[in-house]
């Protein structure tokens, strides 16, 4: 061997100490080659240019694979930090495609109800459709893969032998211009937890070590995938943990709120609260509006909370909510104890709640609420309603008792000739009178009503009120404070109705010890009005104490003649005529006979009133005669107290 083959050698081999390229050492080796002579054995030289090619190549393929199994690491640890399993797959089928620098990848998964497997994740697809590729179990690549549970490779996918094709699958294979493939199954616990695969769009052969390289990384993304699995279980069930916490917790405050609600109604049960507070309270707990009805489906009391927007209360007070459904629903609840719907229109509901009293029939709640109920606060309400029952028995019961005490305290006021000292005292303290405080008594008569109908009415009437009331006889009674009496008749005409009531009002007193004279007083006044007509309004006792006096023994029949034939000259004229001259007439005797107060208060000229009288005079023959002006007073004052 000659001096130049020695010298390229030994620079061959410096250069391979220097870490030179692998094309920089494929250059010195072919010179090598060259350089030895005719002279040298062939096969000496041929050993000699294999050992150098392997010493050459030795350093390049442990790099090569350095790097890998670096990459590879790399990519584990990737995967072990990723718990989300969509973003897991998506990293494994990018991380594998990389490895190998391969032109498509995908991950398949077994759908068990339809005995598929379907891509779930792409990557260097062209076509949108290859994203949504299926394949059966005993068809294509994932037959061998699954059978084997090892990897398959293959350089022309198409024309392979060794599985049965399946046509859709080879048509988007055909599409993406898939060639070679490479398969691998995804294991953990020795279960098939998918499959990955790489593919490139010309005939390539897999190098053993990217097989090896990928089958370690699809033994690594078994692993992290059931990591993933088992980390989104473990959420899952962390979720399912906290919902339950939420969820307990909000029905403990639930639980406790309905505890304080139960506790606040007690307290008012305990206090004896009146029926409004209830209600109030009960409105609040729906934010919506309560309807309490008697037995007869009439409205006793109303209560709205400031928060209801609703509509059907509005429906209910118009009667526009069907009677026979109210009826329906009340029967029910009171047959459950529960509540019983009345109408929902998606919005609103509105059921009932029968109020237990001891009977099969009595009163009962209306209540209308917005949106949706809970459970708990429809307990709530129902329990409140029993408790409700309870107050209002309660309420009945003291109500009763103080009926009791209010007639007999009235009737000793009343009928006693001469009340005694303590009575008058008790008198004005359950009054809430001062001392010199006047009060004022009515006589009341109602009108197609029986008499525990009638004691029901003004007792309801006159309930919360600073009175004395109670049914005598045939008329009831009242004694009280100006303003009190003053609202019972208020009351007392919304209930009944008009034309429906009537009756007397005393003056002003503050005696108390006068009172048996004032009541024996109306009392015989109330009847002889009664005589002449039925009462259609209430009146003061002083408009009609002449006439009572006058009239008491006298034949109904009579007075109504004499009222009649005194004022017919006068009733003969037209209907307007007859007015005018009437109301003329009596202003003119009240005003003293003087023509100027007469026409100021009757809002017309002097001379207007003039004419009038003048008309008068000759129409009833001398108005101002003094007899024929009394009487013609007297008629024309009893007619205005009878006809109104």
């Amino acid at each position: 061997m000659t001096t130049q083959p020695i010298t390229l050698a030994a620079d061959l081999l410096d250069r391979i100490a220097g870490g030179a390229d692998s094309a920089e050492l494929d250059r010195s080796l072919a010179a090598l080659r060259a350089s030895a002579g005719t002279d040298a054995h062939p096969a000496a030289v041929e050993r000699l240019h294999a050992q150098l090619s392997a010493l050459v190549h030795t350093p390049l393929e442990s790099g090569l694979t350095e790097r890998s199994l670096n990459l590879l690491i790399e990519t584990t640890h990737d995967l072990s930090r990723t718990l989300s399993l969509q973003d897991l797959l998506r990293k494994i089928v990018s991380r594998a495609r990389g490895l190998v620098g391969a032109h498509v990848a995908w991950l398949s998964m077994l759908d068990e109800e339809a005995g598929l497997f379907r891509t779930l994740t792409t990557e260097g697809n062209l076509l949108a459709r290859t994203a949504g590729m299926t394949s059966e179990k005993d068809r294509g690549a994932v037959s061998l893969v699954m059978a084997t549970k090892s990897y398959f490779a293959t350089q022309d996918y198409l024309n392979d032998t060794r599985f049965t094709h399946s046509p859709d699958l080879d048509r988007s294979f055909a599409d993406e211009k898939i060639i070679s493939l490479a398969g691998f199954p995804i294991l953990a616990d020795d279960r098939v937890q998918g499959l990955l695969f790489v593919a490139d769009r010309y005939s390539r052969q897999y190098s053993g070590r990217e097989i090896s390289v990928l089958g370690s990384f699809a033994v690594h993304a078994g692993v992290a995938m059931r990591n993933a699995r088992s980390f989104a279980q473990l959420s899952e069930a962390l979720a399912e943990t906290e919902r339950n916490r939420r969820s307990l917790e909000d029905h403990l405050h639930r639980v406790e709120g309905s505890a304080r609600t139960h506790d606040v109604m007690m307290s008012l049960l305990a206090q004896g609260a009146d029926l409004l507070t209830f209600m109030q309270r009960m409105a609040g707990l729906v934010d919506g509006g309560i309807q309490y009805l008697d037995a007869g489906l009439g409205l006793r009391e109303e209560v709205v909370a400031k928060t209801y927007r609703g509509g059907l209360m509005d429906a209910l007070r118009a009667g526009a909510v069907d009677r026979a459904a109210i009826l329906s629903a009340i029967a029910q609840s009171r047959k459950t104890g529960r509540s019983a719907l009345i109408l929902d229109t998606g919005e609103e509901r509105c059921f009932a709640l029968a109020l237990h009293g001891g009977t099969t029939r009595g009163d009962s709640l209306i209540v209308c609420h917005e949106g949706p109920i809970d459970e708990i606060p429809m307990r709530n309400l129902e329990r409140s309603a029993v408790a409700l029952s309870i107050a209002t028995l309660w309420t009945e019961k003291r109500e009763t008792e103080r009926q009791i005490a209010s007639s007999t305290l009235l009737r000793h006021l009343a009928l006693v000739s001469r009340p005694d000292a303590p009575t008058i005292a008790s008198a004005r303290d359950r009054l809430g009178l001062s001392a010199g405080q006047p009060v004022r008594m009515a006589l009341l008569v109602l009108s197609g009503r029986d008499r525990l109908a009638q004691t029901e009415l003004v007792r309801e009437a006159g309930a919360r009120r600073n009175l004395l009331v109670d049914l005598i006889d045939d008329a009831s009674l009242a004694i009280g404070p100006e303003k009190e009496v003053t609202a019972l008749i208020e009351a007392i005409r919304r209930r009944a109705g008009t034309g429906r009531h009537g009756g007397l009002i005393s003056d002003p007193f503050a005696d108390l010890t006068e009172t048996p004279r004032h009541y024996a007083r109306m009392g015989k006044a109330l009847r002889t009005m009664q005589k002449i007509a039925p009462l259609n309004r209430v009146l003061q006792e002083r408009e009609v104490t002449l006439f009572a006096r006058i009239f008491e023994d006298s034949d109904p029949a009579r007075i109504t003649e004499f009222v009649a034939r005194t004022l017919a000259p006068i009733t003969a004229r037209d209907t307007k005529g007859r007015a005018q001259l009437k109301a003329t007439l009596l202003r003119y005797f009240e005003c003293q006979f003087n023509l100027s107060r007469t026409a100021e208060e009757m809002g017309v000229h002097v001379n207007t009133v003039r004419q009038r009288l003048e008309t008068l005079r000759d129409v009833t023959g001398g108005w101002d005669d003094p007899v024929t002006a009394l009487e013609l007073q007297m008629a024309l004052r009893l007619e205005t107290l009878l006809e109104g």
